[in-house]
């Protein structure tokens, strides 16, 4: 098995499951390897990875970069990914990033659409909070939609009234029909 560069949290692991198999015996190296892992699970729920999606020249397909200030997808246009779910511990990360992305974008932002791959499940204090973004942003005339919403998910907007706010006509199953909504009212938009 070849060591692989975009996870050195797992080579880091397996080396320390491995010297503990060795050094101490093979069912402490089993539970020394399932504490690790829940830990780094753990730290991953409280610390997603988040991105913004934006089109490759070449491939015309939607890549994922860095969240960072001046990214945006197109002009007008952010595509977010947050990949965890939505909880207390990380709803902030989730605000601050919009918040981020809004304010620092080169164009006036007129869509958001948020891919919601990741998430299947907002606790309250998330729901709370993320019903206020989505006010904060409609008063800036900006328009969000959540793509790849699962069932699991669309449940839990339903039953914390973020499907209110949101409005039930910016809750998409597939990503790219989120996506050509929004290019379309960013259009109508500009126009």
């Amino acid at each position: 098995m070849a060591y692989s560069a975009g996870k050195p949290g797992e080579f880091g692991l397996a080396l320390i499951t491995a010297a503990t198999v060795v050094g101490i015996g093979v069912e402490q190296g089993i539970l020394v390897a399932i504490a690790l892992s829940l830990f780094r699970h753990v730290r991953h729920s409280y610390e997603p990875h988040t991105m913004v999606l934006q089109e490759d020249a070449h491939t015309k397909l939607l890549e994922a970069s860095l969240v960072k200030a001046g990214v945006e997808t197109e002009p007008g246009l952010i595509v977010y990914r947050f990949c965890a779910d939505l909880f207390y511990a990380n709803c902030n990360r989730f605000a601050e990033d919009l918040r981020l992305l809004i304010s620092t974008a080169p164009m006036p932002v007129r869509c958001v659409v948020v891919d919601a791959s990741a998430i299947t499940d907002i606790d309250y204090s998330a729901a709370c909070l993320l019903r206020t973004v989505l006010q904060e942003l409609q008063a800036r005339s900006v328009l969000v939609a959540f793509g790849r919403v699962n069932p699991f998910l669309r449940a839990d907007m339903e039953r914390h009234r973020i499907t209110e706010v949101l409005g039930e006509g910016n809750i998409y199953a597939q990503l790219h029909t989120a996506v050509a909504a929004a290019r379309s009212h960013a259009a109508c938009e500009a126009a």
